[in-house]
């Protein structure tokens, strides 16, 4: 996918998303590492954004923090979107609290799915989602709740596109198919080391009104944590979105 990205244009943006969930200044050397760019390059961007406007420079701790003007890029599309349902950025701190837990807000893309917004979990014992991350739509809990929200043959469509650019073993439709079903029959989806090993996954939808894009959320863990608290997660997850307003459609749907 990045393939069909301009190399620089792409860090830019992964380095606008670091910026927007660190919520703190930061050196070049600890961008780098988060983004996994080389230094060097990573220091041009840096200057480059910085000579813009974008950020700016502490000389003495040697670090890069965002400015008003990064601040407002973007705003009005997120005041758009949640302008008539201020639930979800609380339905995920109100999660994210609870559980203590990662919480992702969840979107698709094509064959992939988007986690769009990003609550790092506050425990000790904890792995990190990097900021703005993309997974294959079939693999996470996230993406098959998004999937399930379709017809079979819209699912069954999507697979066929996904299979024939795969160069790795296709993704069996007929299994995948019946597992959606079931996500339908119980409202929810888990995925356990899907992408990333000893962890799992649980994800609802969130309520939408017809014509607006799906929209996911979920809660993510070191799997042995998650497996002890699951049944007390999926409470806290139906509780929680049995609050919310459904999102209207009118709302800007992001493609």
């Amino acid at each position: 996918m990045m393939d069909a990205v301009v190399k620089s244009a792409g860090r830019v943006l992964e380095i606008f998303e670091f910026f927007a969930h660190r919520h703190g200044p930061a050196t070049v050397t600890e961008v780098a590492a988060a983004l996994g760019f080389p230094v060097s390059s990573t220091s041009v961007l840096l200057k480059s954004l910085l000579s813009m406007g974008y950020l700016e420079y502490a000389p003495r701790a040697r670090d890069y923090q965002p400015t008003i003007r990064f601040a407002v890029l973007g705003t009005w599309i997120f005041d758009r979107f949640f302008a008539e349902e201020g639930g979800i950025p609380g339905l995920m701190d109100a999660l994210q609290a609870e559980t203590g837990e990662t919480i992702v807000l969840a979107m698709q893309h094509g064959e992939y799915v988007d986690y769009i917004r990003i609550l790092q979990s506050i425990r000790p014992v904890r792995f990190h989602i990097k900021p703005g991350s993309r997974r294959p739509i079939f693999l996470p809990a996230a993406g098959k709740v998004l999937l399930a929200q379709q017809s079979d043959a819209e699912v069954a469509r999507l697979l066929r596109r996904v299979n024939a650019g795969r160069g790795a073993v296709p993704v069996a439709v007929a299994p995948l198919l019946a597992e959606l079903a079931q996500i339908r029959t119980q409202g929810h989806a888990r995925s356990e080391g899907a992408v990333v090993p000893d962890t799992m996954m649980l994800s609802m939808a969130l309520p939408v009104t017809e014509g607006h894009r799906p929209l996911a959320v979920a809660v993510s863990g070191p799997l042995a944590r998650m497996r002890r608290g699951r049944s007390a997660i999926l409470r806290l997850m139906r509780e929680k979105i049995a609050g919310l307003r459904p999102l209207a459609a009118e709302l800007p749907q992001l493609r």
